[in-house]
């Protein structure tokens, strides 16, 4: 019988197997990933197919794939040469988005929105108009999914656990709620901070890989709400703020005047301090005066709601009043440093003049208000 091999021969030959072992699961995740590409770019050739069910049946097989079949897609609709291929595959794209507009963890819902470009900003003579709104063209190369309304209370509360807010039971605005229940109401009282680790914590639920990490994290011992932070955007697929452009974008839905219904805001398009003359110069003013439910009035043409008051909403950008002057036109992604973070839209405290398409507010990152929310983005 041969000797046993020593306790340091069986470490070495237990890390060499181990490595082994690591190395052809990394070899089968790689042949797993390149079978799954060819997949994929079989169904593509098979669009172009003469047999209409061939075509129809590889649609579905793209669909049923999902958003790993996107970039593909993407490339096939912009570069194929055959009519077939190129315009099946933008239509299967647009399928797989539509598909993705419910959150899986929280029914929380998106739209979709067109690619394409926008005037960002808005003209001289815009009542209410600030010097910080100069006219900038922008352009999308593709489109992206958008909360069709403000994170809500509830579905902050089931991610974060918590329910922050001023217009709640139990929140310091309940005087202006009465006994309503506030679980469609949008969520306030949260900092920017906290709306990023939301998103963070809604791409977990739903499988997907975070699009901020956080580090330095401060949070308030009493209320949880985190006071500042190290964030850094690692990009993906993840939820996540919208951009400044893709908040005004959204927001005009395809308009071009001071609201996304073309004329003055009126009571029945947004929760906002409306003032109405009374007679001699005098004002009355007409207002809940507090949050209300979201998708309580009407919605933009792409079928979102509260764009124009009922909370204002955070955006990813920091603040520059210079900014549009030196943005790119395609997508832009907002200043590299700043003070104070972008808060679009208005709420139920501004005069309609603050909740324009065009109109631009700021706060620092770690202050919470009662008239701040959000809403979510994702660009698959």
């Amino acid at each position: 019988m041969g000797r046993l091999p020593s306790i340091r021969v069986w470490v070495v030959l237990l890390a060499s197997a181990t490595g082994d072992a690591g190395a052809f699961a990394g070899s089968e995740k790689e042949e797993k990933k390149k079978a799954a590409a060819q997949r994929i770019a079989l169904l593509i050739q098979k669009l172009g197919d003469r047999d209409y069910h061939t075509r129809e049946s590889a649609g579905k097989e793209l669909v049923a794939i999902g958003e790993d079949a996107l970039p593909a897609l993407r490339h096939a609709g912009e570069t194929s040469d055959v009519l077939e291929i190129s315009s099946r595959a933008r239509r299967v794209a647009r399928s797989i988005l539509l598909s993705m507009r419910v959150s899986k963890s929280t029914g929380l819902k998106m739209i979709v929105t067109d690619h394409g470009g926008f005037t960002l900003g808005s003209p001289p003579r815009e009542g209410g108009r600030r010097a910080d709104e100069a006219e900038h063209p922008v352009w999308f190369d593709r489109p992206f999914l958008i909360g069709q309304y403000e994170v809500t209370q509830d579905q902050y509360k089931q991610v974060m656990k918590a329910n922050p807010s001023w217009f709640a039971q139990g929140g310091k605005g309940q005087a202006k709620i009465g006994e309503r229940g506030t679980g469609q109401f949008p969520v306030e009282m949260v900092s920017w901070f906290d709306a990023v680790e939301f998103c963070n914590r809604l791409s977990e639920a739903d499988e997907l890989t975070p699009y901020y990490t956080l580090a330095d994290v401060r949070a308030d011992a009493d209320t949880g709400s985190i006071g500042s932070a190290t964030v850094t955007a690692k990009g993906g697929s993840g939820y996540r703020l919208p951009t400044e452009a893709e908040w005004e974008y959204a927001c005009r839905s395809g308009t071009y005047g001071p609201f996304n219904s073309n004329k003055r805001l009126v009571g029945d398009e947004g929760n906002f301090k409306m003032m109405v003359g009374v007679g001699y110069g005098s004002q009355e003013k007409q207002s809940l005066g507090r949050t209300g439910k979201v998708g309580g009035y009407n919605p933009s043409g792409w079928n979102l709601y509260d764009m124009h008051g009922n909370a204002a909403e955070w955006c990813g950008d920091w603040y520059d009043k210079d900014y549009y002057a030196a943005a790119p036109e395609a997508d832009p992604p907002g200043p590299a440093k700043g003070d104070h973070r972008v808060v679009r839209g208005g709420s139920w405290m501004s005069a309609d003049s603050a909740c324009r398409s065009a109109a631009r507010f700021w706060l620092a990152p770690g202050e919470r208000k009662e008239f701040v929310g959000f809403r979510v983005v994702r660009k698959p």
